[in-house]
């Protein structure tokens, strides 16, 4: 899912986060090399690096913190990756502060504790770069996507259920929205059935399927693939084995209207 904090479509917390990895671990090789050498010069430089470092990652927290609040969906595993690594990160920053406040100067050569307190904050740096990694590279958050025929990323919110949630004209064959009416998650989409509703959260582990694709009357998962059948939820393939929430919808004068009750609860009614 596209990142809220970006430039032309790039995101800006992986630009940011680079700074924050590179100075830490670049402080701690200088804190080696200066007491291996007995050189105050490098372990000026290590001190440098360590103050440097925690600006950057006061610059490269706040898009982050900013994706985890608004794109990453809830309720996913995700969220939860999200908050570990968000957590991780600040449990770092603090020990580089500690680190920093008890060397107190430049010229102060890194004793013991210091040295273990930066292999620590450098080795949960590590683990936190893995969870980033997860949340990209697995849940695909702050990624660009562009299938064919799914256009640009439209997402809206409204307020009740009886307001009209978009236009039909603004969607094409195979093309979805995310809109968020009353607080809750509803993917409107076009397939060659008409316009269907359903809703964005994977039964498997909480993915977004507005950022998936729409092949036809089958909504695919970006997180796992798994598939499921946009008129009645039902699963079509794998992982999920839980079927997913469907909504009647009608158009009238050219507007797409959702109701609130499920397809299978109006079939029941």
């Amino acid at each position: 899912m596209r990142s809220r904090v970006h430039i032309q479509s790039h995101p800006l917390h992986p630009i940011l986060v680079a700074f924050p990895l590179a100075l830490w671990s670049v402080s701690l090789i200088f804190d080696l090399l200066g007491l291996a050498l007995h050189n105050p010069t490098l372990w000026a430089a290590g001190f440098y690096a360590i103050i440097a470092g925690t600006v950057g990652a006061a610059f490269a927290a706040l898009p982050g913190i900013i994706d985890w609040l608004t794109i990453v969906p809830p309720q996913s595993s995700a969220k939860k990756t999200g908050f570990i690594h968000g957590t991780v990160n600040s449990l770092v920053v603090i020990l580089f502060i500690v680190e920093a406040v008890r060397r107190g100067a430049a010229v102060t050569p890194p004793d013991r504790a210091s040295v273990l307190i930066s292999v620590l904050g450098v080795l949960l740096l590590g683990y936190s770069g893995w969870l980033g990694g997860t949340l990209v590279y697995r849940n695909q958050i702050g990624v660009d996507h562009r299938y064919a025929n799914a256009g640009s990323w439209k997402e809206r919110t409204i307020t009740d259920w009886k307001r009209p949630a978009c236009n039909v004209g603004e969607l094409a064959q195979g093309q979805m929205m995310l809109t968020i009416i009353a607080g809750e998650r509803v993917v409107i989409g076009k397939c060659p059935e008409g316009v269907v509703a359903f809703s964005d959260h994977c039964t498997h582990n909480g993915g977004t399927l507005a950022d998936g694709v729409l092949i036809g009357c089958a909504v695919q998962c970006p997180w796992h693939g798994s598939q499921f059948d946009v008129h009645n939820g039902r699963v079509i393939s794998g992982p999920a084995q839980k079927q997913i929430k469907t909504y009647a919808t009608r158009v009238h004068d050219g507007e797409v209207y959702v109701s609130p009750l499920q397809v299978t609860e109006r079939k029941q009614a």
